[in-house]
C-alpha cells in the first residue's frame, strides 16, 4: 500500500468484494469488516477510502459491531471457534495487557463525571479524548513501561483538575437551641465555572438531628471560576448531644463528584427551666442594687439634714447675748431612781445627792437657805 496503484486497486477490490456479497442472494446479509492486527499507516489510510467509498454506495448500509452481532448467521458458515491456543505467540506478545484497558475506562468514567459539571466542556473533552486514544495506540506495542507513565499521567492530571472543585473542610460545629443554620462551602478554582451539580447534607442520627425536618436535603450549586459560594441548611435539633453530619457533591444525574466532609455538630438546647432560672437570676441582681441604691440614697440625705442641723444651732448660738449666771441656772443631771416618799428606805435605793438639812441657823453673812426641790430643782440666789 506504499504506492498509490496498490493502494487503489486494494479499494477497487475491496468495493468489488462487497458488491459480489450483496449479489450472491437475495436476501440481505450481514458481513463484518475488521482490520489486521498491526495495520501500517499507508494500510490504515487506504482502508479508510475503502469504507468511505462503500458508504457512498447503493448497496450497503454501514451499521456498528452490536447490531451486526444479532443477525442470523449463514448457515453454510464455518461455526467453530479456534481454541486459544492456537493463537499465535508472535501476536499476543503485542496486545496490550488487560490492565492497560482497565485504567483508560476507569480515566473515561472519569472524564465522563467531569465533563458533565462544566460550562464549557469542549476545553477538557477534546484534548483528553485524543489522550486516550494515544494511550490505546499500536505505537505503545514492545514499550510497556513508556505506555504505563503516560496513561498514569493522562488520569493523574485529570483528577488535578477535577479536584479543584470541592467542599472546604469544617471543624465541628455548636448549635445553641433547637433550630440554627449549618453553612457548606464549595470551591471552586478552575477559570472555568461549574454547574449542575447538587450538594446533599446527611444526618447519620436523624433523631437528634434533622436537616429541614428530614435525614437529609440537597440544593443545586452553582460556582463561577475562581470563587466560591456558600450553601446553607436549615437543622432542627430533638435532643442534646453531638451527630455526625456528612457532605456530599453529586451531578444531576446521582454520580458521586469528589469526596464527601464529615464533622459533628454539637447541640446544647436551652431549655425552658434553664431560662427561667437565668431570668429569676438577673431579676434578683436588679432587686439587690436598686435596694443598695435606695439605701445609700437615704443615708446621704440624712446625712444632708444632720450637717444643717448643727450648721443651725451654731449660728443661733453665735447670735445669743453672753448670759454671766448660765452656769448656775444649768439644772442638775436626772438622778438614776426616785426616793419612796411614804416608805422606810430600801438597802437598794441610792444615797441622796445632798446632804440633810441643818437645824441650825445659818451662818453670818448669808441671807437664807439654799432651797431645792426634789426630782428638779431650780437654785435661787437671795440677795
Amino acid at each position: 500500500m506504499t504506492k498509490a496503484s496498490g493502494s487503489t486497486l486494494a479499494v477497487q477490490r475491496f468495493l468489488a468484494q462487497s458488491l459480489t456479497l450483496g449479489l450472491q442472494t437475495g436476501k440481505q446479509r450481514t458481513a463484518v469488516v475488521a482490520p489486521q492486527r498491526t495495520p501500517s499507516a499507508s494500510q490504515a489510510q487506504t482502508m479508510a477510502e475503502a469504507l468511505t467509498a462503500l458508504q457512498d454506495g447503493t448497496w450497503s448500509e454501514a451499521q456498528n459491531l452490536t447490531s451486526a452481532a444479532k443477525a442470523q448467521p449463514d448457515p453454510a458458515a464455518t461455526t467453530q471457534v479456534p481454541s486459544a491456543s492456537a493463537y499465535p505467540s508472535s501476536l499476543r506478545k503485542q496486545k496490550l495487557p488487560r490492565a492497560t484497558f482497565e485504567q483508560i475506562g476507569r480515566t473515561q468514567s472519569k472524564l465522563d463525571r467531569f465533563q458533565v459539571v462544566l460550562s464549557d466542556p469542549s476545553r477538557v473533552v477534546t484534548p483528553f479524548g485524543r489522550a486516550l486514544n494515544r494511550g490505546m495506540s499500536v505505537s505503545w506495542r514492545g514499550r510497556p513501561s513508556e505506555a504505563a507513565i503516560y496513561r498514569s499521567g493522562v488520569e493523574a492530571y485529570l483528577d488535578t483538575l477535577t479536584g479543584q472543585v470541592r467542599l472546604i473542610d469544617k471543624s465541628e460545629t455548636k448549635l445553641s437551641g433547637r433550630s440554627a443554620t449549618i453553612p457548606v462551602t464549595v470551591q471552586n478554582n478552575l477559570v472555568q465555572g461549574v454547574e449542575h451539580l447538587m450538594l446533599r447534607l446527611t444526618s447519620t442520627n436523624p433523631t437528634r438531628l434533622e436537616i429541614d425536618g428530614d435525614a437529609y436535603e440537597e440544593q443545586p450549586v452553582t460556582v463561577s471560576g475562581g470563587h466560591s459560594q456558600s450553601v446553607k441548611f436549615t437543622t432542627s435539633a430533638n435532643a442534646n448531644g453531638r451527630a455526625t453530619v456528612v457532605a456530599q457533591l453529586y451531578t444531576q444525574d446521582g454520580e458521586r463528584y469528589g469526596e464527601p466532609v464529615t464533622f459533628d455538630v454539637k447541640v446544647t438546647e436551652i431549655t425552658a427551666t434553664v431560662m427561667l432560672v437565668i431570668g429569676g437570676g438577673v431579676l434578683l441582681l436588679v432587686l439587690a442594687g436598686f435596694r443598695m441604691y435606695t439605701q445609700r440614697k437615704r443615708a446621704a440625705a440624712r446625712r444632708t439634714e444632720e450637717r444643717d442641723e448643727e450648721t443651725g444651732e451654731d449660728a443661733k448660738n453665735a447670735d445669743a447675748p453672753q448670759n454671766p449666771h448660765a452656769a448656775e441656772e444649768r439644772l442638775p443631771e436626772e438622778p438614776e431612781a426616785e426616793p419612796r416618799a411614804d416608805g422606810p428606805e430600801q438597802p437598794s435605793d441610792p444615797a441622796p445627792d445632798t446632804a440633810p438639812e441643818s437645824a441650825d441657823p445659818s451662818g453670818t453673812g448669808e441671807s437664807g437657805p439654799l432651797r431645792m426641790s426634789w426630782p428638779w430643782a431650780r437654785i435661787d440666789e437671795v440677795g
